[in-house]
């Protein structure tokens, strides 16, 4: 008969913070004479996924060299029954995020907010073509697997167009074998291996049929799973996709994605917001106060549902340059001090400019000062690859670009403690 097992409960020392999994994927029955599992998906409260793609990149037959993408999405989970939960989130899109060997910040290159619905079984309910890119994957059955086993199940993948501007849902197959124990970094884990295939012809979508002429390409993922937490560790997956698009274009990648997750502890915004008013108060107070500045006119500190957000709202800046004058170190020295002591934490830093002159010219203005910001901060002691930062020009205005005031509001940058 079969032994019924609750999932194994975390240990975790007092802290203001409390710990969330990502998925626990949980053991609920295991019969002891062939290891049968019965594996269930239960998302945490907040989580982090990051998919990180190293792909060959082949342009029309010629070979373009290493492609280096990364796409990290936060999501907060709310239950909509008992096996039924409905997730919302946001997803960062990110350029290379290695140079020459060594780690830097990440450009932002663009976001998008999604929400979907997700069962017990990993079903998802996703509308329209926002993320996951993947679909309803991995899928379990409702029996017990024992090694060796094998299921079936269906999942959905997004594509885009050679220019990102449209995107279409296509329906795939996949199959599923539960290959037994490993161990993993030292955890003993569940291995889990799918295979599938994918294949498009003009035809079976409209939506695809706008840009895409035939589709070919494989993927063999491994997953693996902490036998003793249930945490759902990682997905690696060796594939290849073909590309021939409707303009005559092709595109042919052959690589790797690994996708980490990892459980969010949530911040503790009341009191990190008051650590970080009181020390740039003990550090800056006096100093703008014998410059006959205020520190609010300064910096002021806000929550945002993404994270706490520091408003650096007078820096100084060589006209229509990313030169940061003498003044502001101070202002940078303390702001490296607070961070310093934030463990773990994502900072995403924006810059944004008044709207003068092109689009074209703001947006890269603003990403400089970003990118100006994250290499002071970085020189102080906080590790370049924590920091994310974009530049938004005067898209995101304070004030009345009219009115010079309201020009002096638009010109900041934000430095975004995400709760990631």
């Amino acid at each position: 008969m079969p032994v019924s097992l609750k999932p194994l409960p975390w240990k975790r020392k007092k802290t203001n913070f409390i710990y969330f999994f990502l998925l626990i994927w949980t053991a609920q029955e295991l019969i002891a004479q062939d290891e049968a599992v019965i594996f269930t998906v239960e998302p945490g409260e907040k989580y982090r996924v990051i998919e990180k793609f190293n792909l060959s990149q082949y342009r029309d037959g010629r070979y373009q060299g290493h492609v280096y993408r990364e796409n990290r999405g936060i999501y907060e989970t709310s239950r909509s029954g008992t096996d039924l939960f409905r997730i919302s989130g946001e997803v960062y899109h990110l350029e290379e995020k290695a140079k020459d060997g060594f780690k830097t910040a990440s450009a932002v290159t663009g976001s998008e907010e999604t929400e979907f619905s997700l069962n017990a079984k990993g079903t998802m309910l996703v509308p329209g073509s926002t993320y996951p890119r993947l679909r309803s994957f991995p899928t379990f059955p409702d029996r017990a697997v024992s090694p060796g086993d094998k299921w079936e199940g269906g999942l959905e993948l997004v594509i885009s167009s050679p220019d990102s501007s449209e995107r279409a849902v296509l329906p795939q197959y996949c199959e599923y074998t539960f290959l037994g124990d490993d161990v993993w970094k030292g955890r003993e884990v569940f291995v889990i291996q799918a295979q599938y295939a994918v294949r498009y012809h003009s035809g079976q979508s409209r939506d695809a049929d706008s840009f895409l002429k035939a589709l070919s390409g494989k993927h063999v993922v491994s997953l693996l799973i902490d036998k003793e937490t249930r945490e759902f560790l990682l997905m690696k997956d060796i594939m290849e996709e073909d590309y021939q698009y409707q303009d005559g274009s092709s595109l042919r990648e052959k690589g790797f994605l690994l996708t980490f997750y990892k459980g969010i502890e949530l911040l503790d915004r009341p009191g990190l917001t008051m650590n970080v008013q009181n020390s740039l108060k003990d550090s800056l107070n006096e100093s703008f106060k014998e410059r006959g500045e205020s520190l609010d006119d300064q910096v002021t500190v806000e929550t945002r549902d993404e994270g706490l957000a520091l408003n650096l709202k007078n820096l100084h800046f060589e006209p229509d340059q990313a030169l940061l004058l003498p003044e502001d170190k101070p202002l940078l020295d303390t702001i490296a001090e607070i961070l310093i002591t934030i463990p773990e934490r994502t900072f995403f830093v924006k810059g944004h400019t008044a709207d003068i002159g092109t689009m074209e010219s703001q947006i890269l203005l603003s990403q400089d000062r970003a990118r100006m910001i994250v290499r002071e901060l970085s020189a102080r002691g906080i590790d370049a690859d924590r920091f994310l930062f974009s530049g938004m020009g005067g898209l995101e205005p304070l004030g009345d670009n009219s009115t010079e005031e309201g020009r002096k509001l638009n010109r900041r940058v934000e430095i975004i403690i995400l709760e990631d």
